[in-house]
């Protein structure tokens, strides 16, 4: 589960470590049915709005993260639009950039696991709003997390702030 706005929104995302976008459904125009996620009926998940957080910046077209600034119009009104095409066939999502604070916890060296220490970290992701293929069978029904090494990617941008020593990471 991943947490990002103010107020936060919950989302649970795939982990997908040969790409390197973070992208969750916004605004949608075409994306998988939040109402599929029924096996926790104790979490009630909320797309993600710009709109809705106090803390949610628009990702120009001159941003340096910005990968695709020709694409800009007046549909777009200056925010930087993405596409990420994956390996499945006819797997996409498409949408803008928006950057807003992801909602994580450090560990205090010697302290117990549920003593971390709360982090607000701004990070740059996909306002996803048009997803197709695998991702409308509920393959990432709540986004993604690219855990690449290219310069968008969560690992990366956590340390280019200084807020984690290097960009490499673990999973169990």
């Amino acid at each position: 589960m991943v947490e990002v706005g103010t107020p936060n929104a919950t989302f649970l995302v795939a982990l997908d470590t040969g790409s390197d976008l973070f992208w969750v459904p916004c605004d949608c125009k075409q994306c998988a049915s939040i109402a599929n996620v029924t096996g926790q009926a104790a979490t009630r998940l909320r797309p993600y709005s710009p709109r809705q957080s106090s803390t949610s910046k628009q990702v120009t077209c001159d941003n340096a993260l910005c990968d695709r600034p020709n694409a800009c119009s007046a549909a777009t009104n200056g925010s930087c639009p993405y596409e990420v095409q994956y390996v499945s066939a006819n797997t996409s999502t498409s949408g803008v950039l928006v950057q807003d604070v992801l909602h994580l916890t450090r560990e205090r060296p010697g302290a117990a696991a549920a003593a971390g220490e709360a982090l607000q970290a701004p990070v740059v992701f996909g306002c996803g709003q048009v997803q197709t293929g695998y991702f409308l069978d509920d393959g990432a029904f709540d986004g993604l997390m690219g855990l690449g090494r290219d310069k968008v990617s969560v690992p990366s941008v956590l340390a280019a702030s200084g807020l984690v020593a290097s960009d490499s990471f673990s999973m169990c």
